[in-house]
């Protein structure tokens, strides 16, 4: 399993984390649930992958499709288990605390400098059906928890 993904594939699961990225930040008044809304997004993830030099273009192409004006860091969690540490000087004794960053966010930057851009966009064209089944496969996964009010939908802070 890679990024919340139900796979040992990590190109297919970074491929569905950013569909699932861009889905989840997406304006929901303008982009509603529908029956044909997966076959618009598998069209969309399709026709974005095609003409994408690079991942970042094919965010930028995705985006819109999805009525998405920019991406949420809520939806852009690749570990939900990481915990980050803060180093901090204690100005009186000089001395070096680690404390715990429980406020960080990710942006895909780290992530999208080291990966292989043109295999992703290779599975993303090539096995774009596998791909959404991912994303709905954990979106499936999560029901349970947003119903519980664990995950929730909406933001303030964005």
């Amino acid at each position: 399993m890679f990024y919340g993904f139900d796979t040992s594939t990590e190109e297919a699961a970074l491929g569905a984390l950013l569909v699932y990225g861009i889905y989840r930040s997406r304006d929901m008044k303008r982009f509603k649930i529908t029956p044909d809304m997966w076959g618009i997004i598998e069209r969309a993830v399709k026709g974005s992958a095609k003409r994408a030099l690079d991942l970042l273009d094919f965010i930028e192409k995705l985006k819109p499709r999805l009525a998405c004006s920019t991406l949420k860091p809520k939806w852009m969690v690749t570990d939900p288990n990481l915990i980050t540490m803060t180093r901090v000087i204690n100005r009186e004794t000089g001395e070096i605390i680690q404390k715990q960053d429980e406020s960080r966010r990710e942006f895909w930057v780290q992530i999208l400098e080291e990966v292989n851009h043109q295999a992703i966009l290779d599975i993303l064209y090539q096995k774009t059906s596998w791909v959404i089944a991912l994303v709905r496969d954990r979106l499936e996964r999560e029901k349970p928890l947003e119903v519980s009010g664990i995950i929730k939908e909406e933001d303030d802070e964005e």
